[in-house]
């Protein structure tokens, strides 16, 4: 059984919602979550419904999609470059995408600005199910492996953090650097008045 990552995407932003309520009551087993969400023109994220099947409430405590969403559509994203295709307008091609291109900017090109989509978190015996479930929507379905995403986000994470301590460190050294720079300066004016040699 696969453990997917899949994001389904419409031209028309009404059958996104109308994906996710054929989705909540189909009975698809094995689904983690679902989140219903928007791109918007700054390349954020706004969260208009998301659903765990597993938990009466529905409610969603957090997880990888969660994580998922905050790094796409934060500074971190921007930052790494993964937001770049959706904010600068690229199209996407599934049927053209570049190999070497990292999971998370394949899933931010496929959902650019404006655009509305599904993001589930589901095992998989057969893709057919989902498949055949929106056949005839109009809609475009895009798979991932759970462990690829979550390895990316992992390694993104630690991508930042160490950015992070890279821009510290250049910033205490620019700082060392500056303060140098000022007391030579004093030094080289204080010579100068009482006509001190070196």
């Amino acid at each position: 059984m696969a453990h997917n990552i899949i994001l389904i995407t419409w031209d028309e932003p009404s059958k996104a919602f109308e994906g996710f309520n054929k989705l909540k009551n189909s009975p698809i087993q094995n689904i983690n979550e679902i989140t219903l969400l928007k791109r918007q023109e700054n390349g954020n994220f706004k969260i208009e419904e998301q659903l765990d099947p597993r938990q009466d409430s529905g409610l969603v405590g957090g997880g990888l999609l969660g994580a998922l969403i905050g790094i796409l559509g934060g500074p971190l994203g921007i930052v790494l470059g993964f937001t770049a295709g959706a904010l600068l307008g690229e199209s996407y091609d599934i049927n053209h995408e570049q190999d070497d291109m990292a999971v998370l900017t394949k899933i931010s090109q496929a959902l650019p600005e404006e655009s509305t989509g599904l993001l589930i978190d589901a095992y998989e015996e057969s893709e057919d199910f989902i498949d055949a479930l929106f056949d005839k929507t109009g809609a475009t379905i895009y798979r991932w492996s759970f462990d690829d995403v979550q390895s990316e986000i992992e390694a993104s994470v630690e991508a930042w953090h160490e950015s992070q301590r890279i821009a510290n460190v250049t910033l205490k050294e620019q700082k060392k650097a500056e303060h140098k720079a000022r007391r030579q300066a004093k030094w080289e004016a204080l010579k100068s008045r009482f006509h001190l040699s070196k």
